[in-house]
């Protein structure tokens, strides 16, 4: 299987950045990892998220990841979790018009948010 990822540059934000991340991925072993990086993973996608200290490397921001629910009751009770209000709007520019419904949960220190949305066919 082909695994995708990205990486996320936390530096001094690195234990804040992955209890963030940990509400919506799992923390997994990695062959290739070392001090100072975590692995994430969504299970049975095949993508990774590396957290990496690295004081050579620029401090990542604003990494969107996005969750899609496949109902709109599912949305709702991960906005209750969240403590957020579930936003919507109408797309009318696509060839198929659609409700667009959605959370933005943000992260600490403006690195990353996890959107989570569900899309509502008209």
């Amino acid at each position: 299987m082909v695994t995708y990822g990205s990486y996320l540059v936390c530096n001094e934000y690195m234990e804040e950045v992955k209890r963030f991340l940990m509400q919506f991925f799992e923390e997994t072993p990695d062959d290739y990892s070392s001090e100072g990086w975590t692995t994430l993973v969504i299970p049975d996608a095949g993508f990774k998220i590396n957290l990496m200290q690295d004081t050579e490397l620029p401090l990542t921001q604003n990494m969107t990841f996005e969750i899609y629910c496949s109902s709109l009751e599912e949305l709702q009770s991960m906005a209750v979790k969240h403590k957020q209000q579930v936003k919507s709007f109408l797309a009318t520019k696509a060839p198929q018009q659609y409700r667009y419904h959605y959370i933005d949960v943000p992260g600490p220190y403006n690195i990353c948010k996890v959107e989570i949305n569900y899309v509502e066919d008209l």
